[in-house]
Parts: structure tokens; C-alpha cells; sequence
């Protein structure tokens, strides 16, 4: 089900405290109109009585899709802070399913840390795509043109709306600016002989052992294993 709790905030404009309510978990099958709000940039968001100001409080949240299996968290911060974020999610996982019966089966929950990859995984999944097979075709756009896709500047981001039978699109995004540039394409056919590789036993274990998760994302692999080599 979905929740949500007062929170006391303060306005960025005019920082004045407020009390407000905010979600900490929606589940879209029971309440379809939140994810709306999430696609529409205005979950979570808030106008400041005193002055006026609009903003959208940027928040852990726990999507739910339960007709999908579909659990997303998102875990807001800093780049930085995103390994570290990473094993505290981890931990919670562990006690979690440490505290279930044996026999209980619980979904995957896929971990996020901006509201743009949030976004990207609920359109990529809900078009029954898999994610980790997608991460590698960017990791392939990102390996093979890395003077003009430096992973430290450019996002490469799935574009649902613009795929179709014959091609999966995806838009880079300047992350100074924030603003979508090139558009990419990755033939569908490809994609699926991508899928029939992947479904042997080996090489399942290496797409597994490049993208082991929670947070499955061809750009933080790439910027993990640049500060890897200059540690």
C-alpha cells in the first residue's frame, strides 16, 4: 500500500518551516494516479504558503508495481556518496530477508539514486525489457566513443517513447547543463541476439558479475572503475 507522513521542511526561497505531507512509498497498482504524479514531476511536490514558491521535495521513495513484481528504491545523494549509499541498501536487503520465511519468494528491488534513473527503470521495464542487458548496450556506446561519451559529463538514457519494433532509442544528456542531446539507436535485432547470448548459463554469470546490483548502471560502473585506477 502506499504512505505517507508529515515531514517539517524548510522553503529554499524564503526558509520558512512548514509542515508538510509527503510519500515514502506509493504502490501504483492500488493508486494508478500517483504514478502519474511521479511522471508528471509533482509527487512530492510543494508550494510554500508564505511565499509562494513551487518546488518538489527530493526524497527516498519506494515504488511498487504489484502487478509487475516491480520494486524500485530511491536513495537521493551525491555521486560520492553512492557506494556507500549502496551498502547501507544492501544491508537493509540482508536483514530483510533474513527476518522472512524460507519459503517466501519476495520481487527484486532495483535501487536508484536520481529521480532520472527512476524514472528510465519504470519505462524500461514496463516495456518488459531487461535492464541489465540494456546497461551493457551502454556500456558498449560508452566504451567504444569515450572522447565524445565521457561517462563524467554525458548520461546516456533509455528513450521509451521515441523505441519501437525496429530500434531502441536512447538520448545523451549533458550533466553541466542537463540538457538531452544526441540521439542514439541500437537495432532491436540486436538487442534480442543480445537477450540469446545472455541466456547461456556462462555468460549469464558474466553479465551477472558485470551488473551484480542493487544498482545496475553502465555510467557508475565506468566512474567506479576510473577511481579504482587512480587510487
Amino acid at each position: 500500500m502506499s504512505s505517507s507522513r508529515p515531514y517539517t521542511i524548510v522553503c529554499p526561497q524564503c526558509e520558512a518551516e512548514q509542515e508538510v505531507e509527503l510519500y515514502d512509498a506509493i504502490n501504483v497498482q492500488e493508486a494508478p494516479a500517483l504514478r502519474d504524479e511521479l511522471m508528471a514531476n509533482q509527487l512530492n511536490a510543494v508550494t510554500c504558503p508564505h511565499c509562494g514558491f513551487q518546488y518538489r521535495v527530493d526524497k527516498q521513495l519506494l515504488y511498487h508495481d504489484p502487478e509487475r513484481r516491480l520494486m524500485i528504491y530511491w536513495f537521493p545523494g551525491q555521486e560520492g556518496e553512492y557506494r556507500q549509499n549502496r551498502d547501507l541498501f544492501l544491508q537493509t536487503l540482508q536483514a530483510i530477508d533474513s527476518a522472512l520465511p524460507d519459503e517466501f519468494d519476495p520481487p527484486t528491488v532495483h535501487l536508484v539514486f536520481t529521480r532520472t534513473e527512476l524514472i528510465e527503470r519504470i519505462y524500461l521495464l514496463e516495456a518488459d525489457l531487461n535492464e541489465r542487458v540494456i546497461e551493457y548496450i551502454k556500456y558498449m556506446m560508452y566504451s567504444r566513443n569515450l572522447e565524445r561519451l565521457d561517462p563524467r559529463s554525458k548520461a546516456i538514457l533509455f528513450n521509451a517513447e521515441d523505441s519501437n519494433d525496429q530500434a531502441l532509442c536512447f538520448v545523451t544528456q549533458n550533466l553541466e547543463t542537463m540538457q538531452l542531446e544526441e540521439m542514439l539507436e541500437f537495432d532491436r535485432k540486436a538487442y534480442e541476439g543480445l537477450m540469446e547470448m545472455f541466456d547461456q548459463d556462462d555468460q549469464t554469470a558474466q553479465l551477472m558479475e558485470l551488473f551484480p546490483g542493487p544498482h545496475i548502471s553502465a555510467r557508475a560502473l565506468l566512474l567506479d572503475s576510473n577511481a579504482d585506477a587512480t587510487d
